[in-house]
């Protein structure tokens, strides 16, 4: 792997690990829409991410594994979160959220199936 590549996996990989900060953030505040906006940009970051994967190759060192490993685990943490948030809100029905799609599409999301 050219040491080119490597910066611009380790890059991607920065990228995508703010943006799931900020997702835990915005869920742990229960803020929706902003959670929205998050999944867009994630999108957009773990294309980054497969694309400076692809291009770097394999053989990966140590070190960058291990930074893999901690962007998976919190996607994970985060993804748990919400699967939380949305059991807690489950309970409680709310008309405007029924309505709206959006609250539909955060929810398969993050749903198992």
């Amino acid at each position: 792997m050219t040491k080119f590549a490597h910066a611009k996996l380790i890059e991607a990989l920065e990228l995508h690990q703010n943006i799931l900060f900020a997702e835990k953030q915005a869920i742990a505040v229960r803020d929706l829409n902003m959670v929205e906006d998050i999944l867009r940009q994630k999108e957009q970051s773990l294309e980054l991410v497969l694309l400076a994967k692809s291009e770097a190759g394999g053989n990966f060192s140590e070190n960058l594994n291990h930074r893999i490993s901690r962007v998976l685990e919190l996607q994970k943490l985060n993804t748990r979160n919400f699967r939380k948030l949305h059991v807690q809100d489950d309970q409680i029905p709310n008309k405007e959220e029924q309505a709206n799609p959006f609250f539909t599409r955060l929810r398969q999301a993050y749903s198992k199936n």
